[in-house]
């Protein structure tokens, strides 16, 4: 007689009919406790303690097929590897398999993330491994006949808890936890849209050391380096789907503008747009050319299939949100993109912006990036969903300053991605595939039982993240290739309809150590303002200040963390810039002026010393209101150059008048003085003046026409009384002695007292 039995029940002997009935009794009811509690007993094999390095290991290789139905067969290939000093000899691979089913995803991962030597209930006969040298590795294959488990017909789908052990001596060395995916006849629950992005931000801009920047950027874009493993990861060839990247626009202008090959390159099969080429001088001008930036707009896609934008140095959120700024200073904070002007545009096709705040964000920082210019805000880390039900990424939550449209990642999915890294403790690609299809097999049954519809979920990478794009690769393919999952761009994800299931909250405020302090952050902001301000004097602000713009947004970057010294070092050569270029603007001094008249025109000396035009207007503020100032001039004073600007003032009254001179920016920040200096004014002395000169002309006319008068009229002017004739010595007869003709005698004055002459 033969006794069915269900995988992990212990079943004892029947016994024998001379037995007594009692000892019958005793041995049913140990049956029955037996069979409750063996699945928990026997999936729980403790040995000792996690394998240390330099132990011996064994790794899960291929398991076929990635569904297992009734009738299969499941082959598995496991590498063993003896990293110890000596020997292996006499290890044995058990296979273990649990026949209840994982019904929660926290289990799943309480599983996965058992770095013990727990094991699932053992299936098959150990399989021997061959004697092993220090250093060596041997392949063992094992097959698992799907029916010899003995799941019922209503066994639900799903996944279920399978261990691999490496055993010597009857010691568990090494375990893996995985998965085995087991399907009923029927078909499986509606996909999941899996997303996957990876923020693309490097090293911080330390103004002390470009060099040293340089060096960092090309050791992380060059062959090997974790840009370029990104790169890879996220290019879409073969059976690899890809996945999606959020750059920083300044990393990647500046990889635009490198010297340095091998970075352009990286920068190329990022944007798809070719570098510009060289000035025949060698030098490639520092950036790109009007040509290339046509190009930006129209060029194909570079080789990453789905690229987001994010704000410009990859600013530290938290620490913004933290000193209360104002909308304004959100968008300065955030406005990093629009700092780097005409040398750099984004690539076609690069048109979602996201906010990516470092790690958990409380409220404080959620609610800021509701101010920021971006589309989205992803929260890599918190806002669960308080139940089972699984939510879409796209939600809206609540922040002090309203709704923010937010993309949650999953924790779990998340987490298996972020450990396909190049480093020695990566899962392999069978064992990162058995993580991620399980996961999201809960993940489809859940939507399915819950009735939410389309589940569209993300997964977000690490900043720090060096993927081994090969594994990323082959472990994107196996989910692809699943009945229960796609993946697809973020884009997709972003356009989903937005979940209403109900999620843990925020706190409120939570301020890590490696923030910038709000003092700092107040610094560079308030120096962000009022450089804005001066620089709308040229026509292009973003010209004449985009350098210095990015030296104050730089500091605030994510990566800056990393380095606190150096990040203050930045902050106060940041504001030193800013006051440099605010000194550009002055307004020369000059001595006292008198003005005598009621109206005139008072020279101001303004001096340019920036290397643009600049638009000002200079106004006067008289601390009296004997001078009325008439108007505020508007100049263009040339790029290096001053100009003297006559401002129109006009007297009421005499007396001293102290004027404060100041030239203002179009925006209306004063960008040189306040100065000053003095007149005085001596109204109405222009005209007492006129009027004195004129009455002295006038009465230096009157006295000459009465002089004039006075001479007419004298007596004591000459008549012919009393003077005698002249009398001709030559006769009156007499011609002239030199021939000339004779002179015509003077007429004969006469007057009322002359008398007849004697006719004799």
């Amino acid at each position: 007689m033969t006794t069915s039995r269900r995988p992990g029940a212990v079943v004892a002997p029947v016994p024998p009919p001379a037995r007594p009935a009692r000892v019958l009794v005793v041995l049913l009811l140990l049956l029955a406790v037996l069979t409750t509690v063996a699945p928990a007993v026997l999936t729980a094999r403790t040995a000792a303690a996690a394998p240390q390095p330099g132990a011996a290991t064994v790794e899960l290789q291929t398991s076929t097929p990635t569904l297992a139905r009734p009738g299969d067969t499941v082959e598995l290939s496991v590498r063993v590897t003896n990293g110890t000093d000596r020997p292996l000899d006499g290890a044995v691979v058990d296979l273990g398999v649990s026949w209840r089913p994982l019904t929660s995803r926290a289990e799943l991962a309480a599983w996965a993330d058992d770095g013990g030597t727990r094991t699932a209930v053992r299936q098959l006969p150990s399989e021997p491994v061959d004697r092993l040298a220090p250093g060596e590795s041997a392949q063992v294959s094992l097959e698992l006949d799907v029916d010899a488990l003995g799941f019922e017909a209503e066994s639900p789908w799903g996944p279920r808890e399978m261990s691999v052990a490496l055993v010597q001596g009857g010691r568990p060395l090494d375990v893996v936890h995985t998965f085995l995916l087991y399907a009923p006849e029927g078909g499986a629950p509606s996909p999941v849209a899996v997303s996957v992005a990876a923020p693309v931000t490097g090293p911080a801009v330390d103004p002390l050391d470009a060099d040293g920047y340089d060096a960092q950027l090309a050791e992380l874009t060059t062959s090997g380096g974790r840009l370029e493993r990104l790169l890879d990861a996220a290019t879409v060839s073969g059976s690899s789907p890809g996945m999606s990247l959020a750059v920083d626009p300044a990393l990647v202008a500046a990889a635009e503008s490198s010297d340095d090959a091998d970075v352009q390159a990286w920068a190329t099969r990022l944007t798809g747009r070719t570098p510009p080429a060289a000035d025949d001088d060698g030098d490639d001008g520092g950036g790109a050319t009007d040509a290339t930036n046509a190009a930006a707009s129209t060029g194909a896609a570079g080789d990453a299939a789905d690229v987001a934008v994010l704000p410009g140095y990859d600013p530290d959120l938290a620490a913004v949100a933290h000193t209360r700024p104002t909308r304004a200073d959100v968008a300065a904070a955030t406005g990093g993109e629009a700092a780097l002007g005409s040398s750099w545009q984004r690539p076609q096709g690069w048109s979602l912006s996201l906010a990516w705040p470092h790690g958990r964000p409380d409220a404080a920082t959620l609610a800021t990036g509701r101010d920021a210019p971006v589309d989205q805000v992803v929260v890599a880390s918190g806002l669960a969903p308080t139940s089972d039900v699984p939510a879409s990424a796209r939600t809206a939550v609540d922040t002090p300053s309203g709704k923010v449209s937010a993309l949650v990642a999953d924790a779990g999915l998340s987490a298996a991605l972020a450990s396909l890294t190049d480093d020695a403790g990566a899962p392999t690609a069978a064992e990162g595939a058995q993580r991620l299809l399980a996961d999201t097999a809960l993940l489809a049954l859940q939507a399915q039982e819950a009735g939410t519809g389309d589940l569209h979920v993300l997964a977000a990478l690490p900043r720090d993240w060096s993927p081994d794009a090969a594994l990323v690769g082959q472990v994107l393919a196996a989910l692809q290739g699943a009945t229960w999952a796609d993946v697809v761009p973020l884009s997709d994800t972003v356009a989903a309809p937005a979940s209403r299931v109900a999620r843990h909250g925020l706190p409120r405020n939570d301020v890590a150590d490696a923030e910038l302090a709000p003092l700092s952050v107040d610094r560079l902001l308030g120096t962000h303002r009022s450089v804005s301000a001066f620089a709308t004097v040229a026509d292009d602000p973003v010209e004449l200040s985009g350098d210095v713009d990015q030296a104050l947004v730089a500091p605030l970057a994510v990566a800056a963390r990393k380095d606190l010294v150096a990040r203050d070092q930045a902050v106060d050569l940041a504001v030193e810039r800013a006051d440099d270029l605010q000194q550009g603007i002055g307004v020369a001094d000059r001595s006292d002026v008198t003005l005598v008249s009621d109206t005139g025109k008072l020279p101001v000396k303004v001096t340019n010393e920036l290397p643009v035009d600049a638009t000002v207007t200079v106004v006067l503020r008289p601390n009296v209101s004997r001078l009325v100032v008439e108007s505020r001039p508007t100049v263009v004073v040339p790029a290096g150059t001053s100009m003297n600007v006559h401002v129109p003032v006009r007297a009421i009254g005499s007396g001293d008048v102290d004027l404060q001179v100041e030239v203002l920016a179009p925006s209306g920040a004063v960008v040189a003085g306040p100065t000053s200096f003095s007149v005085r004014v001596r109204a109405g002395w222009e005209t007492a003046g006129t009027a004195v000169v004129a009455a002295a002309i006038a009465l230096l006319f009157i006295g000459g026409i009465w002089r004039t008068v006075r001479r007419g009229r004298s007596s004591a002017r000459t008549t012919d009384e009393g003077v005698a004739d002249a009398v001709d010595p030559q006769g009156p007869d007499a011609g002239p002695q030199d021939g000339t003709a004779a002179a015509t005698p003077a007429a004969t004055r006469t007057t009322e007292h002359d008398t007849e002459k004697d006719p004799s």
